[in-house]
Parts: C-alpha cells; structure tokens; sequence
C-alpha cells in the first residue's frame, strides 16, 4: 500500500470518464494529462460520516453485482462525493450514482444517499447481502440533530452485530472483542440488556469494526482509485445536475 496518493486509472479507465466529463458543457476541453494529474495530486483525507456502508478491499469488487450497480467509471474522491448532491435521475425511473471510495486501510466505503436512505428501516438486509458475497459488510448512519444512531456488522450473509438509537437503544447479537462492556454492578443499575455495549459513538463502533471515515489522514494508507456506478445499466452519467468538478 502507499500513503501518498491513489492509483492512476489505467487508459482506457481514463477513457471512459473522459467520455463523461465532455458530455458535461462546465467540463468540455479535459484531456487525459488533467486526469492523470487529478488522480496523482489525491491524498487520503476525512471523509464523510453521516451514512455509509464498508466491504474488505480484497472482495470489494463483489458490491458491485450484489447492490445492482452497472457502467462504473474511474473517479477522483472529490468528485465522487460531489456526486452524492446530486445523485438522482429518472429516465423515467429513478437512477442513482453509488460512489464507491479508494482502499483505505483495507476497506473501502461505499457512499449511496439516496439507495441508503430507501433501506432506513432495514439496513440489515443490505449488509447480509453484501457480506454474502464480500465476506463481510458493515453499516453507519447518524443523525446527530434527532439524536439517531445505526452500526452494524454482517459476516458470510449473517448479522453477528447491531445498534440501533432513536431514543432508547437496542442492541443485536453478543458484543464483540473489541467492545467495552459495563460492569455488571453499572448494567444492573442503568437496566441495561445484557448485551448492552458502551459504544455508543458511530465513530468508535467504525474504528473498531473497519475504519473511521472521519479519522483519515494523510498517513492512512490507500490503494487503488475511487469508482461511480450507476443503479441502472446503461442510463447514462450526465443528467444529474452540474459535472462534479475533478
């Protein structure tokens, strides 16, 4: 792994987002030495931490069929969060652009607002699905403004763990190693389930199941290049709103 920069896409990779980024009026005139350099001046930085999904760098290549996702294109991880704004079309059914991020630290996160934000109500399903495939998945989600919180982690299609917050906690499966636990004189006094964990922060739960979104630096070690799909074949790249910026 290398701690300066993501990989180049290969030629033809390039090719293709070039095709996209013409057919983008704010983005005509790009060549393949702009790309090159858009890709090679990248760093590992914080990224985003209000919803998200994790898979092992190793089998990540599996998402792709397992979330439905076609026509990827080669992206910078600026543009491919600046995708997520504008993440859905209809032609005329919906379509929505999953942005799936560089290695870090041997995982790599997939960002989907709007595919994510349909599955509220049964996040599970989506990483026993993916761990199905991938070996293992994760989910985080929340919302610091109604005080709602979702973390969990899926193995070889089961779910081995689970917290949910909106308002009163629930937990899900037997805490894991890396999980502080109360005491049993605090659990017996706060009546807390007994397989209560004190992790409470989607930040804690990311670390130790993966890796914090928000705690990435410049150190973090990354590989490879970030990658934009699309939730329907051939629907096209353009007609979502403004040509992210590379």
């Amino acid at each position: 792994m290398t701690t300066t920069s993501a990989a180049v896409p290969a030629p033809e990779e390039i090719a293709a987002l070039l095709a996209v980024l013409d057919a983008g009026a704010p983005a005509r005139g790009v060549d393949e030495p702009v790309v090159r350099r858009a890709f090679e001046a990248e760093r590992p930085g914080p990224l985003p931490d209000h919803w998200w999904l994790a898979v092992p760098g190793g089998t990540y290549e599996e998402a792709f069929a397992a979330l439905g996702l076609h026509d990827r294109i080669p992206v910078t991880v600026r543009y491919g969060l600046a995708a997520q704004t504008d993440d859905e079309k209809f032609t005329p059914g919906p379509v929505h652009r999953v942005f799936v991020t560089p290695e870090y630290a041997g995982w790599r996160l997939i960002y989907a607002e709007s595919p994510l934000r349909e599955t509220t109500w049964w996040p599970h399903e989506v990483i026993e699905r993916l761990s199905a495939v991938c070996g293992r998945a994760q989910v985080f989600f929340q919302d610091p403004f109604a005080d709602s919180v979702i973390w969990a982690a899926a193995e070889d299609g089961v779910l081995v763990r689970g917290y949910w917050r909106y308002g009163e906690p629930e937990w899900t499966g037997e805490p894991l190693p890396w999980e502080p636990l109360p005491s049993a004189e605090d659990a017996d006094e706060n009546g807390l389930e007994l397989n209560a964990s004190l992790v409470e922060s989607i930040g804690a739960a990311a670390a130790g199941l993966s890796v914090d979104p928000a705690a990435i630096t410049v150190d973090t070690p990354v590989r490879g290049h970030g990658w934009l799909a699309l939730t329907a074949s051939g629907a096209g790249h353009d007609g979502f709103g403004d040509a992210p910026v590379l």
